[in-house]
């Protein structure tokens, strides 16, 4: 009887570890693909236009002003209303727009690679 009692109480903690195991490997990989968007989606030329992309909760008005006050001229909305399509106006607009409330600068080309072709086709038009 003492002997599973035993066994019972250390295997507990290995249990533990297998639980957090898997938390951890999705937290990891989670952070490594932020990082990765925001370092690898930067645009190679700012200066041609910038898709500045806010978290989904912001409302168009504050996506527009955010964009904006950073230093830059509004070109259009994105494919939703809490990415904004700009032209900087100053060289260091990237790293100032990220340094605020931005989650992402990207260049409106890769964009425009994410978008449906029905969205495409509107935007075009505009």
């Amino acid at each position: 009887m003492r002997e599973i009692s035993i066994m019972t109480s250390r295997s507990q903690p290995r249990f533990a570890l297998r639980l957090v195991d898997p938390w951890l490997l999705a937290v990891l990989t989670v952070v490594s693909f932020a990082v990765i968007l925001r370092v690898g989606l930067l645009p190679g030329n700012p200066g041609a236009g910038v898709a500045v992309i806010y978290a989904p909760w912001t409302t168009a008005d504050q996506t527009m002003i955010r964009a904006v006050n950073a230093g830059a001229r509004f070109v259009r909305f994105g494919g939703f209303h809490f990415i904004a399509v700009v032209v900087p106006e100053q060289p260091d607009y990237v790293s100032r727009v990220l340094a605020g409330s931005a989650l992402l600068a990207v260049d409106p080309q890769v964009l425009a690679g994410c978008l449906p072709a029905s969205r495409l086709n509107k935007v075009g038009a505009l």
